[in-house]
């Protein structure tokens, strides 16, 4: 079991080379296909359309426009130039709303890796690696800015609660915990942990394909909701990677009130694989 077909999102900014850094990555152990895909803005597109627009700025906007794409491509290959074979590398450019656009590609590939929505850039440069997971319904493996590994970690944490996305989130993920030295289950009590089923657990299922799991029950401390916890048992555990679930309760009411999602994007230092 590995990762053959990889999607990396490209726009040139810090989180997105990040990215990038950790998809050569899983080049180098799995020997995939990488895929750079860059989603850009139609705002262009929509001003050269308009009838007022003059045919002069008209072909001054579609240079500017082919311009930015062709130095995009060149800074993607440039950097994956001494690590990815030519024929194992690929790029595509579309014109659509970045989120749903890449979405719609993560459907064609193994594992869609984003940088982590980075604050510095706004705007049609702008990607939610959430909500690609939630338009796409396949797994997105989020990188933080920070991010600097040189190596796939090989210590993984899944924040088990039973239900339906971080099953989700598993089995995207078992090619990479397939890979890791060990896996830690993580149960954080709280109102949503579901319940033990009977005859067999998670850990036994993971066991059974050869991985080594150990597992840990928590409560939160005080003053921490249970993304924290997660976040803090990751860094006592030295993890280098999440699984999770993504927003097990409405997306509106995550970014209205908070939730495990929204805190743990925001603050991880680690990549997070996560599913909806």
């Amino acid at each position: 079991m590995s990762y053959k077909n990889i999607l990396v999102a490209f726009n040139d900014t810090e989180s997105s080379a990040s990215a990038l850094r950790c998809a050569m990555l899983m080049h180098e152990r799995w020997g995939c296909h990488v895929t750079g895909v860059h989603a850009y803005s139609n705002q262009f597109e929509k001003l050269r359309g308009q009838e007022w627009v003059p045919e002069s700025m008209r072909r001054l906007i579609a240079t500017q426009v082919k311009d930015g794409e062709g130095r995009l491509k060149d800074s993607f290959l440039a950097a994956v130039a001494d690590r990815i074979p030519p024929e194992m590398c690929h790029w595509i450019s579309q014109q659509g709303q970045p989120d749903a656009m890449i979405a719609d590609y993560a459907r064609m590939f193994d594992l869609t890796v984003v940088g982590r929505h980075d604050t510095l850039h706004s705007g049609e440069l702008a990607l939610h690696p959430d909500r690609i997971a939630l338009k796409s319904g396949r797994g997105v493996l989020v990188v933080p800015r920070t991010w600097q590994a040189e190596h796939i970690p090989e210590h993984a944490v899944i924040a088990w609660d039973g239900h339906r996305a971080v099953t989700r989130a598993l089995s995207e993920a078992m090619p990479m915990l397939s890979a890791k030295a060990l896996v830690t289950v993580l149960r954080v009590r709280c109102d949503s942990l579901g319940q033990p089923l009977q005859g067999i657990t998670v850990e036994t299922a993971l066991t059974r394909h050869g991985i080594a799991v150990d597992s840990r029950t928590v409560t939160p401390r005080d003053g921490q909701d249970v993304g924290q916890e997660i976040l803090a048992q990751c860094s006592e555990l030295g993890a280098g990677l999440l699984v999770m679930g993504a927003y097990e309760h409405s997306v509106f009411r995550e970014e209205l009130l908070g939730g495990t999602t929204n805190t743990i994007l925001r603050n991880t230092e680690m990549p997070v694989l996560l599913a909806h």
